[in-house]
């Protein structure tokens, strides 16, 4: 009697997870998706408001890639490895490093894997071939040099059975989060240039009317700073040159040439030595001065807008 009471309880256990899993492999197996970002540092704003947005990696395919079989709706979802598992749903897990999250993209960043068992798929089979990402979020403060070791950051898994993983989410790369060596000041800087008659330009390449661009930062030692100069609207043949905005009361082949402290036109697009940053304030000059790219010249009004990048090392 004691045998046949122990094989009926071992029936009855059996039942739920027999009827629980729906999915399973029919080619392939637990796929790995490695990710890695370009660079290990990453440099952020310690003043970015929660939830922006710190870093995002490409895209990676899974390898290999598996096909599963499901004869019912099963819940699905990304099972966190990294840190704690949020509430069903949630689509930002903890990194176990305080303030900051990541996400798992999938296919790209307009969608993200919510944690399980936030998500359900019918039954039927599916290749799992789609390619996904991380992205690093902010969700608190962080510490300045905060790591993210490399290694599996979470696995998307299918039923209650957790060793149910359909791919492992690899961080490639350990990432380091750092603060700028240098903050600016001002982050719009608005230069207003003389008025110049039409006279003072005698040919192409003809200069006037040069006024200071101050950038004015505030750096902790310890890094070489480098700036880099863009603008959408370059001259071409002219370094330093941005083309003016057209239109109605506009000159007409006047343009705005940037140059440094020592009057060299600076280069679009290419990082330039400034020096090591000292602990403390940092004033750099440049200017801003016409430039005639053409001829005639028409008289009128001249608007220009180039961006600027700090970078360390």
């Amino acid at each position: 009697m004691r045998r046949v009471l122990l094989l009926l309880l071992t029936i009855v256990l059996g039942l739920p997870l027999a009827a629980q899993a729906r999915c399973s492999f029919t080619s392939g197996g637990t796929a790995n998706v490695n990710i890695s970002f370009p660079n290990s540092t990453i440099t952020i704003d310690p003043n970015l408001p929660v939830g922006a947005v710190l870093a995002t990696s490409a895209q990676f395919s899974p390898s290999p890639v598996s096909q599963i079989s499901c004869t019912g709706t099963t819940a699905i979802g990304v099972q966190n490895v990294a840190g704690s598992q949020p509430s069903s749903g949630s689509i930002i897990f903890p990194t176990g490093v305080a303030g900051i999250g990541y996400r798992v993209t999938h296919p790209d960043t307009s969608n993200y894997l919510a944690a399980y068992p936030g998500d359900s798929i019918a039954s039927g089979s599916y290749q799992m071939s789609v390619t996904s990402g991380l992205e690093f979020v902010k969700t608190g403060p962080i510490a300045n040099g905060a790591t993210v070791s490399s290694g599996t950051m979470g696995y998307w898994r299918y039923d209650s059975n957790s060793n149910s993983r359909i791919e492992n989410f690899n961080l490639g790369t350990t990432l380091t989060f750092m603060f700028p060596s240098c903050s600016v000041n001002t982050s719009t800087i608005n230069v207003t240039l003389p008025t110049v008659s039409n006279t003072a330009f005698n040919g192409v390449g003809t200069v006037a009317g040069a006024t200071v661009v101050p950038i004015s930062l505030q750096c902790a030692s310890g890094s070489q700073l480098y700036i880099q100069f863009d603008t959408a609207n370059p001259v071409g043949g002219a370094t330093g040159v941005i083309a003016p905005a057209t239109g109605t009361g506009r000159a007409k082949n006047i343009g705005v040439q940037l140059i440094n402290q020592s009057f060299t036109p600076v280069t679009f697009g290419t990082p330039a030595l400034v020096g090591a940053t000292p602990d403390g304030p940092l004033n750099l000059t440049y200017y801003a001065r016409y430039y005639q790219t053409a001829t005639p010249v028409a008289a009128g009004t001249v608007s220009a807008t180039a961006t600027f990048t700090l970078t360390y090392q």
